[in-house]
């Protein structure tokens, strides 16, 4: 009874593993043709999703200005001023949200005076 049960169930198995849809992929060029350029390699590619290899961030990347690289200083240092004000026990909850708030208006002060200041150099 246990071998014609285990024979069964692999008949079964294997109808069953058969009767799975099979499917058909077939390659027909949905646009125009397009020679992709790779420092590494290069190869012709064929219509359907040909913005992804030229919409890639990597190919586009541009080195941050002056002008971001100031704005990245300015905001890192009102970031650790502004952790330490959260950090002082000495100040009560309104003293911090205050000296925060004054932070936070100097932050943005310090960025338009870099902004202005970077903009005016090229005006000149």
């Amino acid at each position: 009874m246990k071998k014609i049960s285990i024979v069964l169930f692999s008949v079964i198995m294997a109808l069953s593993a058969s009767a799975q849809k099979v499917v058909v992929h077939s390659i027909v060029p949905v646009g125009p043709r397009i020679a992709y350029y790779h420092p590494y390699y290069w190869h012709p590619y064929y219509g359907f999703n040909y913005a992804w290899y030229y919409g890639h961030p990597a190919y586009y990347y541009n080195r941050p200005t002056k002008l971001d690289r100031q704005i990245q200083d300015i905001e890192n240092e009102y970031s650790d001023r502004i952790s330490s004000v959260r950090a002082d026990d000495s100040l009560t909850h309104h003293e911090r949200r205050v000296k925060i708030r004054e932070l936070r208006h100097q932050r943005d002060q310090a960025i338009n005076d870099a902004k202005k200041n970077y903009y005016k150099q090229y005006e000149n």
